[in-house]
């Protein structure tokens, strides 16, 4: 069965809808003939995060800038030589797709410029097109940009927040599910979740990074938190490791992996709720049945270590505590 959109969905959806009725409202309002880029532009550029939105809005507006200047300057050139469309064609979209390749935020350049080049009929037409487009495109980010900050704000670190409880969790299970031996079919999700989490943590830590820069957001960094959760990522792989070696049977283990789980949940309770952090008194209690210098207490200990580092990051990077 499928689940129901989460709540940062459900913001996304309404800044969208909200910009794109705005748009097409102001549009109409002044007399644009053309208002839908407008109403295109504030959907491409919203964001789940008001960085995000920034960025997208800046890209999308250079990029717009450039392709206009560029295909105004064929028309110009194409009248004046009595070039034929398909050779200013050329001459207009080439530049900046060679551009994007390695400048991403040009990759809308070309469109722009071909859009230019192949509705205009003189030089007049092109400037005008041009200049029309820029202003719906503008009003699209100015738009975009005001309802992502405005209207059920989503910043970089909410993503953060809520995808490091989901990575404990799964790191939880993941550990319980080595320790019993579990299938490999039914691990290798977890697995997978827990590397789509962080490279979205990663995504949003550089969003917030932008934030910062632009007076939106003053919250410390959040790279020593995915340091640390990526050394317990590390940590599951060991034991992982550890567990396909041992001898002993599953059932041997089944308790140790219902503790280790506890201790990521604790953790994923203490984000959620603030409070004291958690205590380790369980998980040193199994560690000490453990033999002495063997692979399983060394992972364990390793394991405990960074569980301790988790809580202090919390603490440093989300404000918690």
């Amino acid at each position: 069965m499928p689940s129901l959109p989460s709540p940062a969905a459900w913001r996304h959806a309404a800044r969208l809808s909200v910009a794109a009725v705005l748009c097409a409202q102001i549009t109409h309002l002044i007399g644009l003939q053309q208002g839908f880029w407008a109403v295109i532009t504030a959907i491409i550029i919203m964001q789940g995060s008001q960085s995000g939105t920034l960025g997208a809005a800046m890209d999308r507006l250079f990029a717009t800038i450039a392709g206009g200047v560029l295909g105004v300057a064929v028309v110009w050139i194409g009248l004046m030589l009595w070039m034929p469309q398909a050779v200013r064609l050329i001459l207009a979209t080439v530049p900046f797709a060679m551009l994007a390749l390695q400048r991403p935020s040009f990759r809308l350049a070309p469109v722009t410029a071909a859009i230019v080049v192949m509705i205009s009929g003189s030089g007049q037409e092109a400037l005008q097109f041009a200049l029309d487009r820029l202003l719906e495109i503008s009003i699209g980010s100015i738009i975009g940009v005001a309802t992502a900050h405005l209207v059920l704000p989503g910043p970089a670190r909410a993503t953060i927040h809520d995808g490091t409880a989901a990575v404990l969790q799964k790191l939880g299970a993941a550990a319980l599910a080595h320790m019993t031996r579990q299938a490999e079919a039914d691990i290798a999700p977890l697995d997978t979740a827990v590397r789509h989490q962080l490279s979205e943590m990663t995504a949003a830590a550089k969003e917030e990074a932008r934030e910062h820069a632009i007076h939106l957001s003053a919250v410390p960094p959040a790279a020593p938190l995915l340091r640390t959760l990526r050394r317990l990522q590390e940590d599951v792989t060991i034991i992982a490791r550890v567990m396909a070696v041992e001898t002993a049977d599953p059932p041997d283990h089944a308790a140790l992996g219902a503790v280790v789980q506890a201790q990521f949940h604790a953790a994923a309770d203490f984000l959620r709720e603030g409070g004291t952090p958690p205590d380790y008194a369980a998980l040193d209690a199994v560690i000490d049945t453990q033999a002495d210098a063997s692979t399983l207490q060394f992972a364990l200990l390793t394991l405990r270590r960074d569980l301790a580092d988790l809580a202090d990051r919390m603490c440093d990077c989300l404000e918690i505590g």
